[in-house]
């Protein structure tokens, strides 16, 4: 999996020079500013790595008065690399942070407002998916760009659809339905689904399709244990009853798909180069998820980038919004690298249109289903996660309990969460 899902990409930017952040520009205004360096943290393991290196070398060539430096972190260190240089107060510069992440990296004062570069970035919610936009603002500021949107993707085995006499992959509940069991035949399975990753989010996808959200509006109850919450999880419960063998491990959904006995998957765009074109001995091809309820709405992880709260120089807040407008005035190039630009212009670009997973998922990323941006917000998605994971797994029967129990459990870390980081973000 990509560096993005498992949840997703932080790169960070740190002045060198200084524990503080800052560089010898300090107290400069940006126009008058040479010479900041720029240093760049990121956990971009995977193919969008080397894409995003090449747009930092770019960068380099173009701009004369700042230099970045690029670093990958592994992803599994990436916290704790982010914690340590906030507790020492070297955080660096700028920070593309994960879409469940933003807020609490706002009220923990990792992260600052960008409010005061936005006349420099330049960019208006007309650029950007609205549900994206609002997805960087806290407590009425701004605190990042959204930079890439990397959805959920039906990835199907278009040989067996063939065989199966269909020519398109479906696009809603009745055309799956019809899909899936016509290619559940001959020891082939229509749809793979398994029990863990990544269940949860289909389970968000589809309560979002039905009509539901995750929570109320002020974001203190949690509600998929509403009728299209109870709706959701037992679409699932029927699709893995008819098409999918049960009780199938993570990765599973992938392997079998890999070896040609499964006709469809819904899983991480990240996925493509895994299961499509020379990695598997079949047609594999990549198209949206089907809009099976009445609203469209598509699971997605996001990538932000941010500046962080020790960043204090204006000359280095000034290169660091300069940074960032060009690589979001860029970020066409990321298609290459297999994620899906946030930036409207970018996404639309020929470039981009052209390949045709990008083509496909494009119509997708504007309407994300992004968790609301609230300091730990992560941790109230587990007792979900656990809930729809057990009812997968068979070890728990009662599809509306088990909704019930994960959004008690969900409201007493809403509780504590509130109790823990306030109403609005630190100094």
């Amino acid at each position: 999996m990509s560096a993005l899902m498992l949840t997703i990409l932080t790169v960070v930017l740190s002045a060198c020079g200084g524990s503080t952040g800052s560089t010898s520009n300090t107290g400069q205004s940006g126009s008058n500013c040479s010479n900041v360096q720029l240093t760049f943290w990121n956990a971009l393991s995977g193919p969008d790595g080397p894409v995003v290196q090449q747009l930092v070398t770019q960068y380099n060539s173009s701009h004369p008065d700042s230099k970045v430096k690029m670093s990958i972190i592994p992803l599994n260190n990436f916290a704790t690399k982010l914690d340590t240089a906030a507790a020492s107060k070297t955080l660096p510069d700028v920070a593309i942070i994960n879409e469940d992440q933003i807020a609490t990296q706002a009220f923990r004062n990792v992260i600052s407002p960008i409010d005061d570069v936005m006349p420099k970035i330049g960019y208006s919610a007309n650029d950007f998916p609205a549900r994206a936009w609002s997805q960087d603002e806290v407590a009425g500021k701004r605190y990042g760009i959204p930079l890439f949107i990397n959805t959920m993707t039906m990835f199907y085995n278009a040989d067996l659809l063939k065989q199966a006499g269909l020519s398109n992959p479906p696009t809603n509940d009745a055309e799956f339905q019809k899909a899936a069991a016509a290619m559940n035949t001959g020891g082939k399975h229509g749809f793979q689904i398994t029990t863990g990753f990544p269940v949860q989010q289909i389970f968000q996808q589809l309560l979002h399709q039905f009509g539901g959200s995750e929570f109320n509006a002020d974001n203190t109850q949690a509600t998929w244990n509403s009728p299209a919450g109870l709706k959701a999880l037992q679409w699932m419960k029927n699709a893995q009853a008819k098409y999918s063998q049960p009780k199938l491990p993570v990765d599973a959904d992938v392997n079998s798909f890999k070896a040609g006995s499964a006709g469809m998957i819904w899983n991480g765009i990240w996925q493509d180069t895994n299961v499509t074109g020379d990695a598997v001995e079949f047609k594999g091809e990549a198209a949206a998820t089907p809009q099976i309820g009445t609203q469209p709405a598509t699971w997605a992880g996001m990538g932000s980038l941010t500046i962080p709260s020790s960043n204090t120089s204006s000359c280095t807040r000034s290169a660091a919004a300069t940074f960032i407008k060009y690589v979001v005035d860029n970020s066409a190039k990321m298609a290459q690298g297999g994620d899906l630009p946030a930036y409207r212009k970018a996404r639309n670009d020929a470039s981009v249109q052209n390949i045709p997973l990008m083509k496909a998922v494009s119509p997708s990323a504007e309407n994300p289903v992004f968790p609301p941006s609230v300091p730990g917000i992560s941790d109230a998605f587990t007792p979900l996660g656990n809930a729809v994971g057990a009812v997968m797994a068979g070890t728990s029967q009662d599809l509306q309990k088990s909704l019930d129990t994960s959004v008690n459990q969900a409201n007493q870390i809403l509780k504590q969460n509130q109790q823990k980081y306030g109403s609005t973000p630190k100094k």
